[in-house]
Parts: structure tokens; C-alpha cells; sequence
């Protein structure tokens, strides 16, 4: 097998094999530049050169880990450069691997290789565009053996002679089972017992004609159970007419492959066979369990399978495993938008905060995937020009979400990511997907490996946004970056098995919900806002809309209670890696105590939790409602405390009107509502004052809200004590509260 890398820079003269030139062996695969020494080939795939009179694979360019030729300054394979092992079986190969090594990576190359050629395969049933190119050329005979160390090979000649023979295994069949359960009279009359019924004998337990085992059906088992096993293993499809037991897949992999036992047991019976037809099959069976054993092989075009543009099949690799048929469920504006960009992947999900399953609900999850090579660090680096076009996609779907409930719209089926009350939008999963193949020195156990089928998070987040402190705000936006084992992407997708790329659908949705939740958790703290008995939360939400904006978002319609997402000031290094300064994260911090002081005075403000994949709110009793109040309702009383050491004290106590001074102003009321003055007075209250006059002043020095109060308006001669009236000095209430308040206190 000869060995290239897409977009890797070979020198064209170079020999490789046989006395014949880079551009020797590949002239008659695909076009090679005349007048250039040095040239990339843009493909991924399988072919066959005639001139080398050997098998040709492409690998993805994902191979090259990023670890660089000291010499060169190149990347390599393996710690390799992949001028020098082109050829696989040449003596550069050996001295450059152990022996171990160099069997392990071929057997690694030969698994990778039938994975590609089974991912073009079934990307070419669906799609039929100009990125596959097609070669025809006149087929070989079949001369004499030659080494194929490709299992690819393998199966494609298993493939080939099941096609092109049905008629030699219906023969075999028919004769191997000709006269079989016949009956034995004579042994039958012999050796059982009759029965007499109505004069007529009758054997229960009559004997059969014997069957002799036969090496050609043992042989036919052992070839069909080969087919079966790699249609089960590598999605291949091939035509099984003939109902043998055959050996199971899981015996065959463990007993036939890895203990060598389907070597010696063809070895056993070989000397049974005579016929060509036999003989092949013994062969192709053998070469199967035996790499190394040399097979002649029948090149057809067919067999000529090579991509000129692998990025848009791992584009539909992707798509196809992680969205599924969502995609083409969704408006067309959203995945071709109007300013002509196309997104890449789309689904409706679970929202980041909550668990639900009303489609109004849940949540956009927008993605882009890359296939590009890594870096030293064993990174997928990202382009400016990337983030911000994924940035786009989100805005786009943010308006065009708008546009449709703002223009009255009822479509039950799409999620509304603006929330009315609170002006907040439930957060998008914006993420980028690129794939990785594991190396020794970051794979770890996982080298190399088809079955790793783990979603993994690149470090850091690239943070959108207008405004600091605004987690539900429409302009912040945050892009994760992930990986995926490219090696389990092509298998899974190469099988076409849809019941395993619905599971692995399920799995990494669930990854990237449960993976952005944590980042978010470690940038914000989350707490729950149910309201107070009594208090128009509706009126405060609307009256301190400039210091709530963006931290507030009710996750479900018309639920009483709310979220509260805040900057979390001990995060100092991952908001430093988001460019946000010490400075501005100290400031948010102080403003952050001072919102939830005022929250408390209208809200029960949990502490603060962890958004989780089944997040719940526990239910409260004796809450309030967030729904707009009627005007009977409306808050105009100013609370406040007198102590019994105040000078105001006596004054109070009189019930005289006078001046009053409150020297914390209340920053979470509007005081321009403030009609009335409710005070409570050495521990108790029992009426309040007409408020004629509401302006800043000063006292003793100091800023103060002042009060200029006339009418005194009893409640009557009960006094109420201030423990049982649950309120607190700086906060309005309603007429109707503060009456049923009192009433309920002299009852």
C-alpha cells in the first residue's frame, strides 16, 4: 500500500518504489502538476495505480497531529514525516518504526482505510455531486499473487466473487442437500418399534439417511460468516441467500481473528479442495485472517473512490450524526439566511436553564464544524473571520425569532426566546465541532483508537457582548469549542447503522447541554426569585428595568417564579481569559450585593445552585404572583421605622405632621409613586400620613430622602406589632394589604 496525506507537500521526483517518482505512481491516479517539483493533493480516498501496480490510500489531513520535523519544519504522522513512509513495505518503514510499532500502525491504517472508503461509499447512495471523482481505466486480470497488506482489499474481492458467483452457491447448496432427510427403511424396520393402527404400522421414530460432513459447506460457513461479520462491523451489504448457522460475530472476532483459530482450521481442510471455485474461496478466507498471505486481485473502476472535497463530507458526517432530520424540519430562513449564510447544523433542544418539554420552551442549538489540522498544542485554532460569522448565525436567529411573535405569528412548534416580563433571552448553545484523532503523547490509552466516542471540550470561551453582567441579554453570546474522535465519526458513519447514530445523536446532544452548563456555571451564579405575598412584582421588575435587565429571564410562560444570573467575582482568571478587567468584575460585584439587598424586599432569593441536566424548581408556599396587579392594587405607601431612641419619636407618637428625613433612600422603589407614609412607630403601627411633598435634602451632611407629610389617617385604636406585618421600612404597599393586615391582626 502506498501512503499519502491530503494537503501535505511531496516532492514530486522523490522515488518511492520500484525506481518510480511520486509523480510516476500517481500519474495515472490523478492530475499532477508538469512543471512543479513540490505539489498538495486535495484528496481523501481509495484507488489503485496500475504504474505501481499497488493500492493507493489518501489519508484525511486530520492524521497529522501537529508534532513538527525538526529538519523540515514539516508535520508528521507518527512522529514521522509522510515522504518517508509512502511506501509502507519498504525498508525506510522498518528502520524508522519497530517492528511492533510498524505493525500496529499498518494494522491501524488498514482499519482506517476501510472506514474511509465505506464513509465516501455511503455518502456517495445520498449525494451525487462533482466533489467524487470518477476514473475508468480497463479492469486486470488476475495474474499472479501479489501482497496486499490492506483488509480493505480483502473485503473487496470477498465482495466481488459473492457478486459474481450466486449461481456456483446455489449449485453447491442444491447438492449438498440433495436426499438429506430422506428415510431409512431398512434401518428404520430394523432398529424401531412399530405401531399397529387400523392394520397399518406405524414409526414414530423413523431413522434418517446420515449426513457426511462436507468440506465444501464447512468452507461455504466459514466464508459467509466472514461476510456476515463485516456487514455487521463495517455496514458492508452484501447478498446472503443461502441459510447456513453461520458463526457468530462476536466467536469469529474473538476465536477465528485474534486466536488465529480460522488459519488453522482452514489449514486443516485444505487438502479437500480441487476446484478454482473452491480454491478461491479458500484464498479470499484465508488472506482474510491472514493479512500477509498473498491473493491475486481483479481491479474494477467502481473500486476508484476518491473525494476532492473531504471538509464538505465531514460537514454531512457531522450534520447527518449529530441533527439527524432536524435540520430540514426547520424554516428554511433559518439555515439559509437572509444576508446568505448557510448554517452548518441546527436543532431544537433542551433550554440551558431548565428542563422542559413544551416546544415554546426550548432552545436553538447552533453549530459549525471544522476539519482542519491541529496545532502543536493539539489544537484546532480558529479564525476571527469563523467566530464572528458564528456569531452572525446566532443574531440572525434571534431577529428572525422576534419577527415572529412580534408580528403575531402563532406557531407553536418553535421555541419564543424572548421572555415579555423580565425583556431577557434564553440563552443560544453556539459551539463549534472539530475533529481529532488521538496521539500517543494526548490519546493516551485512547490512541488510535475506532471506539472512543467521547465529546471533548477545548479549553476557553469566546464571549460576545454589549454590556458586562448581562448573561440573558440578546447581544451576549458565548461559543464553546469541542471535539470529536474523528476515527468513531467515520465508523459510525461509514456503518450506517441508524439505531447506533441515534444513540450516539442522543448522547452528544445531552454533552453539549451538560458541557455548556458548566461553563456557564463557572462564569455565573444562578439563583431563584419566587415573590413575596402582597408585593406587585410586576410594578418592580418594570420600575427597576435598568439594574434587572439581562439578569433576570422566567424560564417557563407564565411561571411565578424567576431566574437570577449574576457575574461571579472568585472566577477572576477565566474572566480575565474573556479580555474583562479586575475592575470591572470588582465593580459588578458590589453592584450585584446591593441588587439582591433590594430584591429581598419583593422577592425570596434562593441561594445560589448549579444549573444541572434536570434542574427543578422546589415549589414555596405563601408566594405572590408576577402578573400585572389592578390599579386597586397599586403600591403607594411608603414603609418606614421610628425607633423609640429617634428624635422623631415623640412627634410620631403624637401623631403630629411634620417634615421626615429617611436617611437610606430606597434605590428598588420608584419615588414618584410614594402618595403615603406608613410608619412604624416604636415597634408597632396604627395609621398612616397624607405625603404632599417628595424630594432629596440632606441631613447632618448627608444625601436623604425627604417627606413632607400632612393628614394623619388611623387604622384605628389596636395598634399592630411590626413582627407580624412581615414588612420591611423602605418598601411599598398596597392600601388593600396594609387594611387586610391589620384586620387580620385584630381578629
Amino acid at each position: 500500500m502506498l501512503l499519502f496525506i491530503e494537503g501535505y507537500p511531496y516532492n514530486l521526483n522523490e522515488i518511492v518504489k520500484d525506481d518510480l517518482t511520486v509523480r510516476d505512481v500517481l500519474r495515472d491516479v490523478v492530475s499532477v502538476p508538469v512543471k512543479e517539483d513540490q505539489y498538495s493533493f486535495g484528496y481523501v480516498g481509495y484507488c489503485y495505480s496500475k504504474a505501481a501496480r499497488d493500492v493507493i490510500f489518501f489519508l484525511p489531513k486530520v492524521v497529522l497531529t501537529g508534532e513538527q520535523n525538526e529538519e523540515s519544519g514539516h508535520d508528521t504522522i507518527f512522529g514521522a514525516s509522510p515522504q518517508e513512509i509512502i511506501d509502507l513495505d519498504s525498508e525506510k518503514v522498518r528502520s524508522k518504526f519497530t517492528e511492533e510499532g510498524c505493525k500496529e500502525y499498518k494494522e491501524f491504517l488498514s482499519t482506517l482505510s476501510i472506514w474511509v472508503y465505506r464513509t465516501i461509499s455511503v455518502y456517495k447512495q445520498s449525494h451525487n455531486d462533482n466533489i467524487l471523482e470518477n476514473k475508468e481505466y480497463q479492469a486486470e486480470s488476475r495474474g499472479r499473487k501479489r501482497k496486499h497488506n490492506t483488509l480493505l482489499d480483502v473485503i473487496i474481492a470477498l465482495r466481488d466473487f459473492n457478486k459474481n458467483n450466486q449461481d456456483y452457491f446455489t449449485f453447491i447448496v442444491k447438492n449438498v442437500h440433495s436426499g438429506f432427510n430422506k428415510i431409512n427403511w431398512n434401518k428404520t424396520i430394523s432398529n424401531s418399534q412399530a405401531f399397529i393402527q387400523n392394520g397399518v404400522p406405524v414409526y414414530i421414530e423413523p431413522v434418517n439417511r446420515k449426513k457426511m460432513v462436507n468440506f465444501d459447506e464447512e468452507l461455504l460457513v466459514i466464508y459467509f460468516s466472514i461476510l456476515n461479520y463485516v456487514r455487521e462491523t463495517h455496514g458492508f451489504s452484501f447478498e446472503i441467500n443461502i441459510h447456513y448457522r453461520l458463526i457468530n460475530p462476536d466467536i469469529l472476532k474473538q476465536l477465528y481473528i485474534k486466536k488465529n483459530l480460522g488459519c488453522r482450521r482452514l489449514k486443516q481442510i485444505k487438502y479437500k479442495y480441487f476446484s478454482d471455485k473452491a480454491l478461491r474461496i479458500w484464498d479470499l478466507c484465508y488472506a482474510f485472517f491472514d493479512r500477509e498471505y498473498k491473493i491475486s486481485m481483479n481491479r474494477q473502476s467502481e473500486d476508484f473512490l476518491l473525494s476532492k472535497d473531504f471538509e464538505h463530507i465531514f460537514e454531512v458526517m457531522i450534520d447527518n450524526l449529530i441533527g439527524g432530520n432536524d435540520k430540514q424540519e426547520l424554516p428554511k430562513e433559518l439555515i439559509e439566511q437572509k444576508d446568505g449564510k448557510l448554517v452548518d447544523h441546527m436543532f431544537i433542544g433542551q433550554g440551558l436553564l431548565e428542563q422542559s418539554d413544551l416546544p415554546s420552551e426550548l432552545t436553538y442549538y447552533i453549530g459549525d464544524s471544522k476539519y482542519y489540522k491541529r496545532s502543536k498544542s493539539d489544537r484546532t485554532l480558529l479564525g476571527d473571520r469563523a467566530i464572528y460569522k458564528q456569531y452572525t448565525y446566532a443574531r440572525n436567529v434571534i431577529q428572525w425569532n422576534m419577527n415572529l411573535f412580534l408580528d403575531g405569528e402563532v406557531n407553536r412548534e418553535q421555541p419564543q426566546l424572548r421572555d415579555s416580563l423580565t425583556e431577557g433571552y434564553n440563552p443560544i448553545p453556539n459551539f463549534f465541532i472539530s475533529a481529532k484523532i488521538p496521539n500517543r503523547q494526548y490519546g493516551g490509552a485512547k490512541f488510535m483508537s475506532f471506539d472512543d466516542k467521547e465529546l471533548k471540550t477545548q479549553d476557553g470561551v469566546q464571549l460576545n457582548r454589549q454590556f458586562e453582567n448581562r448573561l440573558f441579554d440578546r447581544d451576549t453570546l458565548l461559543l464553546c469549542h469541542y471535539d470529536v474522535n474523528f476515527l468513531y465519526i467515520v465508523s459510525l458513519y461509514g456503518r450506517n447503522n441508524k439505531s447506533a447514530q441515534a444513540a450516539w445523536r442522543e448522547y452528544v446532544r445531552k454533552e453539549f447541554r451538560s458541557k455548556i452548563q458548566n461553563t456557564l456555571n463557572k462564569l455565573y451564579t444562578f439563583r431563584t426569585l419566587h415573590p413575596r405575598e402582597g408585593m406587585d412584582c410586576y410594578q418592580f421588575i418594570h420600575d427597576n428595568f435598568q439594574y434587572l435587565n439581562g439578569k433576570l429571564y422566567r424560564p417557563r410562560t407564565d411561571s411565578n417564579y424567576l431566574i437570577l444570573a449574576l457575574m461571579k467575582e472568585d472566577e477572576l482568571t477565566m474572566w480575565k481569559s474573556l479580555k474583562i478587567k479586575s475592575e470591572t468584575i470588582e465593580k459588578e460585584a458590589v453592584q450585584n450585593k446591593e441588587l439582591l439587598e433590594n430584591l429581598h424586599t419583593h422577592f425570596y432569593v434562593s441561594s445560589p445552585f448549579n444549573l444541572e441536566p434536570e434542574f427543578h424548581v422546589n415549589h414555596l408556599d405563601n408566594v405572590g404572583t408576577l402578573k400585572k396587579l389592578p390599579k386597586s392594587e397599586v403600591k403607594n405607601i411608603l414603609t418606614g421605622l421610628v425607633r423609640t431612641s429617634d428624635k422623631d419619636y415623640e412627634i410620631f407618637s403624637s401623631h403630629i405632621s411634620k417634615t421626615y428625613a429617611m436617611e437610606k433612600i430606597p434605590t428598588s422603589i420608584n419615588v414618584m409613586d410614594i402618595e403615603f407614609f406608613l410608619p412604624m412607630v416604636g415597634g408597632d403601627i396604627d395609621g398612616y400620613y397624607k405625603v404632599e411633598k417628595v424630594y432629596l435634602g440632606t441631613k447632618n451632611g448627608k444625601l436623604c430622602l425627604k417627606l413632607n407629610l400632612s393628614t394623619y389617617i388611623s387604622l384605628g385604636e389596636t395598634k399592630v406589632p411590626i413582627y407580624r406585618a412581615k414588612m420591611q421600612p423602605g418598601e411599598l404597599i398596597s392600601y388593600s394589604y396594609m387594611v387586610q393586615l391589620y384586620d387580620s391582626n385584630n381578629d
